[in-house]
């Protein structure tokens, strides 16, 4: 196992919250020493290790304490209590371009920047060149900094911390910097980084970003990480927290910490009669090496009942169930071996135990990480089915072309209400159905396509000139 590259140990911080400002004054000067505050804990007995070249994502309600912790590990603030060993120079990219002076030009500041990081001037001489074209502010890098937009700042501020070539990289929600081409180029240089055995702690609220860059990740809660593991798990338990009513997320909240602590394979919520879930370590579903890739192509949709998801989390926030969730040919055969530009149905039935309003069906097909690649809903956004009620039974069926390129992916689906913007989850099965698109010889041969969809473009090729430079007869 490698070194690790962060380690936090019973690590808390805690900030002093007053009344007013008089309180604070007074507790100062007060010879007894009364206590007139009350202490916040931003983070409490935080125990965390972070492996060198590690992406550890770190998810959490707004107040969370994820911008607390990536402080801490940047060494903008101080523990209150605990053991926080950092091995590496850190680069940070909290608020972009909070450190710069606004009384220096860009020149000047990009000296500064590096001196007080431990660079020479010689150094950052070097890197100049590199940082000016990122940055691509043109003429106003020779300007004061209090003459730069937002966006210039945070431009400058985004080209001076990639320049810096960390050994530990903590970003928090920064990669929505100026203009989409920007933005990109922002995506492109962090992928960089993140390809060369950088150790990144990466803050995001999308769960996207996180599935797709991150290798492990954290949920956290109130100052504490109430469950770790795979990016794919701890997105879909964040889901849970966020979505769910705001009645059981305490219920839920304990379970996901006991679940956490217990670390076991398998384990089932059963405080809350409306929060059944089962959880594995192991999302991978059962290897049918009966079909390899070389076999004779089948050229036909079957259906093995050894190949089902082990990672189906139900979660339930209203009297609605979700049952017999399959998917079938055209002519009604069940399958989960697809071929690939069929059409299929997706189909479930939905018992409504309780009058429910403003609703809409959803599925969302994904990848074996966890990535969403495509998500559907009925009615259309903006709309919403009225009200249905209790005792109703719907006969839900979704018809689809299957475009997907070979491979396994996954399928969510639920119920979900919509009032306005606000959005809660009543009743959903996450990673519900596994399907895998089937490979052949002869489908290879035709495929151009590669990722997961196939589009299989028409291409007109036509040869102007020769490799003597002759124009070619028509």
């Amino acid at each position: 196992m490698s070194a690790a590259a962060v380690k936090l140990e019973r690590v808390s911080k805690i900030y002093k919250l007053y009344d007013s400002p008089k309180d604070r004054l007074k507790e100062a000067l007060d010879p007894f020493r009364r206590r007139r505050h009350r202490d916040f804990f931003a983070l409490n007995r935080i125990d965390l290790e972070i492996n060198k070249g590690e992406i550890l994502g770190v998810v959490g309600r707004n107040g969370s304490g994820k911008s607390t912790l990536l402080k801490l590990i940047a060494g903008v603030i101080l523990p209150s209590s605990g053991r926080l060993t950092v091995h590496g120079n850190v680069s940070a990219m909290l608020e972009l371009g909070s450190g710069l002076n606004p009384g220096l030009d860009g020149i000047q500041n990009i000296y500064f920047s590096g001196l007080m990081l431990g660079f020479s001037r010689e150094e950052m001489k070097a890197k100049m060149d590199d940082i000016i074209a990122f940055a691509d502010i043109g003429d106003f890098i020779r300007q004061p900094l209090r003459t730069y937009s937002s966006g210039m700042k945070a431009r400058l501020g985004f080209a001076l911390a990639i320049s810096m070539k960390p050994e530990i990289l903590v970003v928090d929600e920064v990669l929505s910097v100026g203009d989409d081409l920007f933005k990109r180029k922002c995506f492109a240089k962090m992928e960089e980084l993140f390809q060369s055995g950088c150790t990144v702690f990466f803050v995001s609220h999308s769960m996207a970003s996180v599935i797709e860059i991150c290798t492990r990740a954290i949920l956290l809660d109130a100052g504490e990480i109430i469950l770790e593991g795979t990016p794919k798990f701890i997105a879909v338990n964040y889901d849970r927290l966020l979505f769910g009513k705001p009645t059981e997320r305490d219920g839920l909240r304990n379970e996901l910490i006991r679940l956490n602590r217990q670390k076991q394979k398998e384990y089932v919520f059963v405080k809350s009669p409306k929060i059944i879930s089962t959880l594995f370590d192991n999302s991978e579903p059962s290897n049918m090496t009966t079909l390899s890739q070389d076999n004779a192509c089948l050229h036909e949709s079957i259906f093995l009942p050894e190949f089902q998801s082990k990672s189906k989390t139900i979660q339930k926030t209203a009297d609605i169930d979700l049952k017999d969730v399959h998917l079938s040919s055209l002519d009604g055969q069940k399958v989960n071996y697809l071929f690939p530009n069929e059409f299929y149905y997706l189909n479930y039935r939905v018992r409504f135990s309780e009058d429910t309003e403003h609703i809409v069906f959803a599925f969302v097909f994904k990848t074996q990480k966890g990535l969403v690649l495509s998500g559907v809903r009925y009615p259309a956004a903006g709309k919403t089915l009225d009200k249905m009620i209790k005792g109703t039974v719907c006969l839900v069926k979704w018809k689809f072309r299957c475009s997907f390129l070979p491979g396994d992916y996954y399928l969510d689906l639920g119920v979900v209400e919509f009032r306005g913007s606000e959005k809660l989850v009543l009743s959903a099965e996450y990673d519900a159905l596994v399907f895998r698109v089937q490979d052949c010889k002869c489908l290879r041969e035709k495929t151009s396509s590669w990722a997961y969809f196939s589009i299989e473009p028409e291409i007109n090729l036509e040869q102007v000139a020769n490799p003597e430079g002759r124009a070619e007869n028509s």
